[in-house]
């Protein structure tokens, strides 16, 4: 057996650590001495190295208590789990270097918005005359209908022309609501992975507009792919936000 301050040489972890994972219901000692103190087995000094390695990797103290507590497939689920968590993490923090590494002093035009979650779209077919914002009314009119109906809307819409007949436009309008609700009659269903997109802020006659977001991601280090959206602004009634996905270029950004 080992007193409190050999096994903490022995682990690599101060003692006031150790008494504080027993605090925690993490660590305790194999038994107790007579006179109160702590005494360890030697076999607990991987149990305490694997701890502090946990909580070096960032995950919670009540995760690793119940991870602790938990049978071998069990542990596994909770390992796939983490390993999920920390890689969204990690993209995280590559995008927000990338992206700093290749901006300047002045007001940056190109912005990230980064789902993390995996999400879901919903979108309704529509047609409108020729206009600015041409779907602005299908919009507001969708939303109400999905609020009607007790759907909770993440986002304002999102909207997409795909075709013109006789003088109209034909696209949709989509909603990203929390995952795990139905699909509304009438609509159709995007599942999306977790989704990174540069947006940048339009005018109604901003031709242009698409042309700047891909020099400007060239300079960012990052391609386009996936989804291309525009999304309606509360409360602006000439501009919209583009919104390309992208996906971080591998190899040094020039």
């Amino acid at each position: 057996m080992l007193t409190i301050s050999q096994f903490a040489d022995r682990s690599g972890l101060s003692a006031s650590a150790l008494r504080f994972y027993e605090r925690k219901g993490l660590l305790s000692p194999a038994r107790r001495w007579d006179n109160g103190y702590r005494a360890y087995a030697v076999s607990q000094v991987a149990e305490a190295r694997f701890i502090s390695s946990l909580r070096a990797a960032g995950i919670s103290l009540s995760a690793i208590r119940d991870f602790l507590r938990r049978d071998t497939r069990a542990r596994e689920t909770m390992l796939t789990s983490w390993r999920q968590e920390m890689a969204a993490r990690l993209l995280s923090l590559q995008v927000a270097d990338q992206y700093l590494r290749g901006l300047d002093s002045k007001a940056p035009l190109l912005h990230l918005e980064h789902w993390a979650e995996p999400s879901v779209l919903v979108w309704f077919p529509v047609s409108a005359p020729e206009r600015p914002l041409p779907f602005r009314e299908a919009v507001a009119t969708h939303k109400r209908e999905l609020e009607r109906r007790g759907t909770l809307v993440l986002t304002s819409g999102y909207v997409r022309t795909l075709d013109r007949e006789g003088g109209r436009l034909v696209g949709e309008v989509g909603f990203r609501i929390k995952a795990g609700r139905r699909t509304p009659p009438g609509a159709r269903r995007q599942e999306l992975a977790p989704t990174l997109f540069a947006t940048l802020e339009c005018g109604l006659r901003d031709d242009v507009a698409a042309h700047r977001v891909f020099r400007l991601l060239d300079e960012l280090g990052f391609t386009p792919e996936g989804p291309h959206l525009e999304r309606y602004l509360p409360g602006a009634v000439d501009r919209y936000l583009l919104m390309i996905s992208v996906r971080r270029r591998t190899g040094p950004v020039t």
